[in-house]
């Protein structure tokens, strides 16, 4: 039950960061938005090697992509993005 919990958030974090990528590349944020397609890559990795390993590291790679995407998103808020 929680292996396939964890499976979904990770599919899900993963179209969201899409979806945010494609949202920054409209607004002509070429760095955020290639660190959030770098996130979404990580939240799919992570996803698909899950069933194979213990949570720990699908866990830790979802908690460095979501640390990806917040750093492109204050990157945009300062002006780097």
């Amino acid at each position: 039950m929680l292996t396939a919990l964890l499976m979904a958030s990770c599919f899900v974090m993963a179209v969201l960061f899409l979806i945010i990528a494609s949202t920054m590349i409209d607004l002509s944020f070429r760095r955020a938005a290639a660190a959030n397609l770098a996130a979404a890559v990580c939240c799919a990795v992570s996803g698909l090697i899950l069933p194979l390993r213990e949570p720990a590291v699908p866990v830790l790679v979802l908690v460095a992509a979501t640390l990806l995407g917040v750093s492109s998103l204050r990157a945009v808020r300062v002006g780097r993005g």
